[in-house]
């Protein structure tokens, strides 16, 4: 088996949650999403918008050689407890379906509508798969993980995506801008 996944020959997958496809998305930011446990064996991906669908373990190399399916060399210490900030817009009947999983997740405070704290030492990423699993076509929500400097965000669009990205993992600015 090579080193690189298997990459789809038109260079765009889509991926579906609960029946509704989204994509195109590019060989690298499936491999991101397989590293980050977002599409598992069992996630239904397609190479094409109209199918045909097919788990992701049957596409050679995609999920066996992502970073994440790698063994891990000695287990990873215990978390210690953070805190993270839940920002979400729900706009379908699953409120009640996200708080259930917000507060199983840790000690929750809502302190605004749509806008909770979390002392979990559960990471972003995971409490962001866990939530995410409750909402539909529609919601939305970012995890800031305060104490451990991490962002996690669920079906923010593919702009939003890039412009977190590029502000987050991008250098600071050298002096404040003038006002």
């Amino acid at each position: 088996m090579s080193d690189q996944p298997q990459t789809s020959a038109r260079g765009a997958w889509w991926v579906q949650v609960r029946g509704q496809g989204y994509g195109p998305y590019s060989d690298k930011q499936m491999i991101g999403f397989v590293a980050e446990r977002r599409v598992r064996a069992n996630s239904m991906v397609a190479q094409a918008a109209e199918g045909p669908w097919a788990e992701a373990h049957t596409f050679p190399g995609l999920i066996e050689d992502a970073p994440a399916a790698r063994p891990v060399a000695a287990a990873k210490p215990a978390i210690e407890a953070g805190n993270l900030f839940i920002h979400a817009e729900i706009n379908s009947g699953a409120h009640p379906r996200f708080m259930s999983a917000l507060e199983s997740m840790g000690v929750v405070v809502d302190l605004a509508p749509g806008l909770w704290l979390v002392r979990t030492r559960h990471s972003a990423g995971a409490l962001r798969n866990a939530i995410s699993q409750t909402l539909q076509l529609g919601d939305r929500f970012i995890v800031i993980d305060a104490s451990r400097d991490r962002l996690a965000w669920f079906n923010m669009g593919p702009e939003i995506d890039v412009r977190i990205k590029d502000v987050w993992n991008g250098p600071a600015p050298a002096t404040a801008p003038q006002r």
